[in-house]
């Protein structure tokens, strides 16, 4: 599973500082709106250019190392409807559906065939401060897609942007002894206080595979005096980036297979060197080090003005 890169989407922004929009809204409109991005060096053509709306308010494209582009459209009350990435051979499209501005389901096509399917659950207790929280997701996966993907190596570059765990999906699918087209996983959620009241951050998530009784567990840890960049991004699931407020200082995972512990990965997220935080609290420069390879990985951002 690829960890060389802090994934990207999230929810509910704060009130004043942070969106002009209810706090319960899952719409990307923070303080500090990403421009460019480059992953190991800062030297050279950036990695990823976000272009905005004449207004600056809407995300509407990003331009990925000036080959190709993920392209947004939206509703009419500025959530996301569609992503879709043209590619030479097909097109890959992330659909989604919406309740009172809070995501329902993620739907990824390829070619109008779906492969993927993401269904969220909430808590639906009105008087409940928590009300809307994601108390968990099914994942449902086309097991075709995942074994071509994984055997022949194609790339789908928005899938890997959006989702970005197709190699540990498609190892459990090889894995598990069964002949089902259509596989599932169920994530659980756990949370913490963020900066502010009612501001949670996921301090665990826990994602089952009832196919290959496997069980793979997520905790984190944050700096709750900084901001996570990628909190509202519609395309920033992997990982659950986009679903915590704060920077993730550090991230635990393990794995059972059959209640038994196989792997294990810690994962250190460094905010360090000259003017590595703006006066927002959002990072210019952050580093990821993983326990698997050890390899320090920087990643750059340059916000709009």
């Amino acid at each position: 599973m690829k960890k060389y890169l802090i994934p990207l989407l999230l929810v509910a922004f704060l009130v004043t500082a942070f969106t002009s929009c209810k706090p319960d809204e899952e719409i990307y409109d923070p303080t500090c709106k990403i421009s460019k991005i480059w992953y190991r060096s800062d030297v050279g053509s950036p990695n990823e250019v976000f272009v905005y709306d004449s207004k600056d308010k809407q995300l509407q494209q990003i331009v990925v190392d000036s080959l190709y582009s993920f392209d947004f459209s939206y509703n009419k009350d500025k959530t996301v409807s569609k992503i879709v990435h043209v590619g030479k051979d097909y097109t890959e499209t992330v659909d989604f559906q919406w309740t009172d501005q809070l995501v329902d389901k993620m739907t990824y096509t390829i070619d109008g065939a779906v492969r993927l399917e993401y269904t969220f659950h909430r808590n639906n207790n009105k008087k409940d401060k928590a009300f809307g929280r994601i108390d968990s997701i099914q994942e449902t996966y086309d097991r075709v897609f995942y074994d071509e993907y994984f055997w022949k190596s194609k790339r789908h570059p928005l899938y890997d942007k959006v989702f970005g765990n197709y190699e540990e999906i498609s190892e459990i699918a090889a894995k598990a002894n069964t002949k089902d087209l259509v596989m599932y996983s169920v994530k659980y959620f756990t949370y913490d206080p963020g900066k502010k009241e009612k501001y949670e951050n996921i301090s665990k998530y826990v994602e089952v595979f009832p196919i290959a009784q496997t069980v793979v567990t997520h905790t984190y840890q944050y700096d709750l005096n900084s901001y996570n960049p990628f909190y509202g991004l519609p395309f920033a699931y992997a990982d659950m980036a986009g679903y915590y407020l704060n920077l993730k200082t550090a991230e635990h995972i393990e794995t059972e297979v059959a209640g038994n512990l196989s792997k294990v990965e810690d994962i250190i997220y460094k905010y360090d060197g000259l003017h590595y935080m703006n006066d927002k609290g959002y990072p210019r420069q952050f580093v990821t080090v993983s326990s698997i390879n050890n390899i320090p990985v920087h990643t750059y951002i340059l916000y709009k003005k």
